[in-house]
């Protein structure tokens, strides 16, 4: 099934994730108004104001994070098995629907599914490092006109090709039931590093469109924000314009974060999927890999 019919049929599985995304956004303004209602009940003063402040926002803040992040991985991960068998079968096996079918194939793998979960935040973390490595570069070669607009795309580009790894393992051990599932992992991650070639391609056109997609989005959005808030007369000084462009930049990400994420999520599930499946490992590159890692 192409990239696109997948899109439009598990969109239900966006929204879902979208709702999620809201359930928890306002959790934390309950939990925000809760300890802000408490501090100024208990009014606490030096030292323990500091751990008072250290236990309810920070601990909670991380305890949030955590449980927001897990969720919505594992709804991600019934999506994703939704996905390879649309790519690679053209849809689920009969006697299920797309929900319960995902959420069959996270409870198989539930172990693999958490493992993956742990894998994404070290990944995160790695394409965080990376990213870095740019903005040091374009800090140092900042009297180069545009060289920040460059380090940004490549930046971009970093989180398009290594972000959805994990993604990819998982549909190949979904893909591959009743093979050793540490196999499969290591076989996943072995055949996403022999495709480089595909992986790279897939992921410029995936970069272009997303230039073109902030682009469009920012002259839309802004022009419409700006249009409402320079019809209001309490907005004195030349605030109309910096609310607006504010609300376009947060407009624009929420709706990348919500959908488009999904979006490039499937493209590249599909395209590597597309030459991995079926596809034998090259074991050369295997004992690459395990020379280079012992956790590989």
């Amino acid at each position: 099934m192409k990239p696109s019919a997948i899109v439009a049929k598990t969109f239900p599985f966006m929204l879902i994730r979208l709702l999620a995304y809201l359930v928890f956004f306002l959790g934390i303004c309950i939990y925000t108004a809760i300890v802000v209602w408490l501090l100024g009940v208990i009014k606490p003063e030096g030292f323990f104001a500091f751990v008072s402040f250290a236990i309810f926002g920070g601990g909670g803040w991380a305890i949030y994070r955590f449980v927001r992040d897990y969720i919505n991985y594992m709804i991600k991960a019934a999506h994703v098995a939704v996905i390879a068998d649309l790519a690679i079968k053209g849809g689920v096996p009969d006697g299920f629907n797309m929900y319960n079918y995902g959420v069959s194939k996270v409870k198989k793998f539930f172990v693999a599914s958490n493992v993956l979960f742990a894998l994404d935040r070290l990944i995160s973390g790695s394409v965080r490092q990376i990213q870095r490595v740019f903005g040091g570069i374009g800090e140092f070669l900042k009297f180069i006109p545009g060289i920040k607009a460059v380090t940004q795309i490549l930046n971009m580009f970093v989180d398009i090709i290594l972000n959805y790894i994990d993604e990819c393992i998982m549909a190949y051990i979904f893909l591959h039931e009743g093979q050793n599932v540490w196999k499969s992992a290591a076989d996943g991650v072995v055949l996403y590093a022999q495709n480089w070639k595909t992986i790279l391609k897939t992921g410029g056109k995936i970069l272009i469109f997303l230039i073109v997609f902030f682009l469009i989005s920012f002259l839309i959005f802004n022009g419409v924000f700006a249009g409402i808030f320079n019809g209001i007369d309490s907005l004195e000084g030349g605030l109309a314009m910096p609310i607006a462009w504010a609300l376009t930049i947060a407009f624009v990400l929420v709706l990348k974060w919500a959908v488009l994420d999904s979006i490039i999520m499937i493209y590249m599930m599909t395209s590597y999927l597309k030459v991995a499946y079926g596809a034998q490992p090259s074991y050369d590159l295997y004992g690459k890999l395990q020379g280079m890692s012992k956790k590989f």
